[in-house]
């Protein structure tokens, strides 16, 4: 079960980073955004077939849900950090992508959190060109002054670990999940970027949300 658990943050965590390099480094279109992810895969992929010539570079498992039915998922292998030694392990990631409800990012700052409620005090707000615009760029731009308020009694950020396969949403820290809403204290007050996304998982077709902060 903590097996699938790593496999499923690897993933998240995945998708947060593909996001980030978006909206840090202005990548242009959905083409060149795809040609470069697909670029960072090829070069990690390389990497690790040189480090692990010997292991599969596709392998399948079969989990059983929350309802019973099996979920049999494909994934690939991948080399990442362990958080606890820093030294290099092999992994396996799904290769099946999760379908993207939406993505809204914004900057400002963590006013103060109250009754599992996050209120964010928004300075910028992540702006996608609409068709036609002349450019396909991908910016922050400024607003006025308002707050969002993110409620965590809404998200489920309990694992199930009776389930070997589970969905459930993710409260994440510089690309770190987190246990609870308390793990925040030490960002409020300061100027930082959230990430408030939603994806529709592509074996059980459950959707889940993905709230991240950057500090950084």
């Amino acid at each position: 079960m903590k097996k699938r658990k790593i496999i499923n943050i690897v993933l998240v965590v995945c998708i947060a980073i593909g996001i980030f390099f978006v909206v840090k480094f202005d990548l242009v279109g959905k083409i060149e955004n795809k040609i470069y992810q697909q670029k960072i895969k090829n070069e990690a992929l390389a990497e690790t077939d040189e480090k692990y010539p010997d292991e599969p570079e596709l392998i399948t498992e079969t989990f059983i849900d929350k309802d019973g039915n099996e979920v049999v998922v494909e994934m690939r292998k991948i080399v990442v950090k362990d958080e606890d030694t820093g030294k290099e392990v092999l992994m396996y990631e799904d290769t099946a992508e999760p379908k993207i409800i939406y993505i809204r990012a914004y900057k400002g700052k963590i006013e103060r959190i109250e009754d599992s409620r996050i209120y964010f005090i928004v300075d910028k707000e992540f702006k996608k060109p609409g068709f036609g615009s002349g450019t396909a760029s991908y910016n922050f731009e400024d607003v006025g002054d308002y707050q969002i308020i993110f409620d965590l009694g809404s998200y489920n950020l309990e694992v199930d670990t009776s389930v070997g396969y589970f969905v459930c949403d993710h409260l994440n820290l510089d690309f770190k999940d987190l246990d609870s809403i308390e793990d925040l204290e030490k960002a409020v007050g300061k100027y930082i970027r959230v990430q408030d996304s939603k994806y529709r998982d592509y074996y059980t077709g459950e959707d889940y949300r993905v709230l991240s902060f950057f500090t950084e």
